[in-house]
């Protein structure tokens, strides 16, 4: 969606599609970030993403990205529904546990189209994401999916998305850091990374 092209794999089959971390450079306002697309974690054991696999990948990201410059922004996507004990497991594992709570940290929600606004979501959810400890420095409530195509060549939610992007687009601006966290120790409480 922010790169304005099918680069990044998705799907909406049960089993994940991401099995490793993939950096996509995107120019926002003239200036260029490098986005990393991080394997899903949290799927079932039977699902096609090992999870200990998983959680040492990204923690070797976490560690290479503190080495060549720095973290500046997480950002946390999910799409709306329910908090589970995922959401805050993978929260608590990359906010506190790879990043010391030293990252600014955003969250975007998607699945948001049926809301009116959009934002709304957030408005009526946010409080419940205090009460579990899960503090964010920004949000964005917004549609990823185009959905299906209308006569004319448009997409059902072609106009929505189009603001989607503008919103993440402000969001990463707004709270990215301009010096990234660098790690200063290799080991993460109550994992052991091998």
């Amino acid at each position: 969606m922010i790169l304005g092209s099918e680069q990044a794999k998705v799907s909406n089959r049960l089993l994940g599609e991401t099995f490793k971390s993939t950096i996509y450079p995107v120019e926002i306002d003239g200036k260029t970030y490098n986005l990393h697309d991080t394997v899903e974690l949290g799927e079932h054991s039977s699902g096609t993403a090992d999870s200990a696999k998983a959680v040492r990948n990204l923690y070797r990201l976490v560690t290479n990205l503190s080495n060549s410059g720095g973290v500046n922004l997480l950002v946390f996507v999910m799409k709306q529904g329910r908090l589970m004990e995922t959401i805050h497991k993978n929260y608590v594992l990359f906010h506190h546990g790879f990043c010391d709570s030293k990252v600014p940290i955003a969250i975007v929600v998607t699945g948001c189209e049926d809301i009116e606004p959009m934002d709304r979501w957030w408005i009526d959810n946010e409080a419940s994401f205090s009460r579990a400890g899960m503090t964010f420095d920004g949000h964005a409530c917004v549609c990823a999916f185009k959905g299906r195509q209308i006569d004319g060549g448009g997409y059902r939610n072609g106009d929505l998305v189009n603001g989607s992007v503008g919103v993440v687009k402000d969001l990463i601006v707004q709270h990215c850091a301009s010096d990234g966290w660098e790690k200063v120790h290799s080991i993460v409480k109550g994992f052991e990374i091998y």
